[in-house]
């Protein structure tokens, strides 16, 4: 989606930043602790971006008990982790879907993106410069030279490490992302396809870079066993609605045949958490459930 259809949501996403970095965790690790799993804040100070961020870590209930000491979990990351845990409730729509058996129990990681790191001044141009491996052209202000590029080595040689050094994983692993973090979920997977079982993405913005990651997929083979895509019928203003549509439905013609994917156009839906949020289970539900892929929601 283009810009004039970002502003309302990068509003919302650089509030969100900024509330991060005020309620940033100056320890090592927090917890809070609930009837449906455990919430836990790790630190991160990272070289790759040269900054320092929370890490939002669930587990799911049952983790710490003795009878499951040696037991092993899947991995879900997702970006915009503040967003993701306060916006989208993804603490409470996983203990849901796990207590009722809808999904396995796995361990979900929310990454705070740059606008949300202790070292940030201006939030929203920090996000973008994490999530763009390409400028985009309708971004005000520009950011003319994004480091999206390096987010992979980030992911791999500094999340992943410090998640799978600190619990118990098996090895197979999933990562979701809605506008922005979407886009840079995608490049993620289209970089380093052998290491994902799943791929979320919400309202992508695939229009950057002159589509730049559309023609990257057009070409691609190796998907994730399973992807999910969802996106919304009034997301923007004017054209950029129909974008919005036209390009998941590009996406989805490059990967239907190669995986099992699954694409839902939400009538009405908007760019927002709320929308992010009302699509999780459903999209969770068929990710990590086996469940079928809903036609609407």
């Amino acid at each position: 989606m283009r810009m004039k259809g970002h502003k309302d949501i990068l509003r919302v996403l650089v509030s969100l930043a900024m509330l991060g970095s005020c309620l940033f965790a100056g320890a090592a690790q927090r917890s809070r602790f609930s009837a449906t799993g455990t919430v836990e804040l790790l630190t991160l100070h990272s070289g790759v971006f040269s900054n320092t961020r929370t890490i939002r870590v669930w587990l799911p209930q049952g983790y710490n008990d003795p009878d499951s000491s040696r037991r092993k979990y899947a991995v879900f990351y997702f970006t915009d982790g503040i967003a993701v845990f306060h916006g989208r409730e993804l603490d409470r729509i996983a203990g849901e879907l796990t207590a009722q058996h809808r999904i396995p129990p796995t361990i979900f990681v929310g990454i705070d993106n740059g606008g949300s790191t202790r070292e940030s001044k201006e939030p929203g141009s920090d996000r973008a410069n994490e999530y763009l491996p390409f400028p985009d052209e309708f971004l005000e202000p520009p950011v003319p030279n994004p480091q999206g590029k390096l987010f992979s080595a980030f992911f791999e040689r500094e999340v992943r490490p410090l998640i799978e050094k600190r619990y118990r994983t098996n090895g197979e692993i999933g990562i979701a992302g809605s506008s922005y973090g979407g886009l840079i979920a995608l490049y993620s997977v289209l970089q380093n396809p052998k290491e994902y079982k799943w791929l979320l993405l919400e309202s992508p913005s695939l229009y950057v870079g002159q589509d730049a990651l559309l023609k990257l997929a057009a070409a691609h083979k190796a998907w994730p066993g399973r992807v999910y895509v969802g996106a919304g019928t009034d997301e923007g203003d004017g054209d950029s609605k129909r974008e919005m549509v036209d390009d998941v439905h590009r996406l989805m013609h490059a990967i239907e045949g190669r995986t099992t994917a699954c694409l839902v156009i939400a009538p009405g839906a908007q760019h927002n958490e709320d929308a992010w949020r009302a699509r999780l289970p459903f999209a969770l539900g068929f990710l990590l459930g086996g469940k079928k892929c809903p036609p609407a929601i």
